[in-house]
C-alpha cells in the first residue's frame, strides 16, 4: 500500500530513518557553511562558530542577525549530531527485538519529523526568545521521548 511519498508504511523503514535523521543534522550544518562564506576553514571547521560571531561582516548582505542565525543553524545541526547516536541505537535495539512495523515505523520516522520541526525552530524562531525556546524544547523533548520509545517497545517483546 502506497501512502505519503510512494512509501509503503506496512514494510519495515525505520533503518531509512537513521540516515534521513543523519541528513537533517547535516543539512544544517551544510547551510552554515554555504552561507558563512569565507568564515568556513576546513582545515579548523570546529571554529565556524566563533568565526562567524567574530567577523565583522559575513557578506555584504549579512547583518548581525544574520550571524545569530547562522550560529542557531550551526547549533542545531551539532545537537542533530548529539542525539543521533541514541536514536540509531534505538532503531537497532527494535529491531533486534522484533518490534512491530508500524510501531518502528511511526517511532523512527516520528523522530526525523520532530528533528526537522527542531531544526526550523531553532534556526528560524531564535529571536524570538521565550517562544521559541519552549517550541524547541518541545520538539527536543518529543525527539528523545521517541528515541527512548524505541528502547522500551524493545524491552516489551
Amino acid at each position: 500500500m502506497a501512502s505519503f511519498l510512494g512509501l509503503d508504511f506496512t514494510r519495515n523503514l525505520s533503518y531509512f530513518a537513521v540516515p534521513a535523521a543523519f541528513w537533517c543534522a547535516h543539512s544544517a550544518h551544510l547551510y552554515t557553511i554555504v552561507f558563512a562564506g569565507k568564515s568556513y576553514d576546513n582545515s579548523n571547521p570546529l571554529a565556524l562558530r566563533d568565526r562567524i560571531a567574530e567577523e565583522p561582516t559575513l557578506s555584504a548582505e549579512a547583518s548581525t542577525s544574520s550571524k545569530e542565525h547562522f550560529i542557531r543553524a550551526k547549533n542545531a545541526s551539532q545537537n542533530g549530531y548529539e542525539t543521533l547516536g541514541l536514536f540509531a541505537a534505538g532503531v537497532v535495539a527494535a529491531n533486534q527485538a522484533g518490534v512491530s512495523r508500524r510501531t518502528l515505523n511511526a517511532l523512527s520516522w516520528g523522530y526525523v519529523v520532530s528533528r526537522v520541526v527542531y531544526n526550523l525552530i531553532y534556526i528560524n524562531l531564535g529571536g524570538y526568545r521565550t517562544a521559541g525556546a519552549f517550541m524547541r524544547s518541545s520538539a527536543w523533548s518529543v525527539s528523545m521521548i521517541l528515541s527512548i520509545g524505541l528502547f522500551v517497545a524493545a524491552g516489551f517483546e
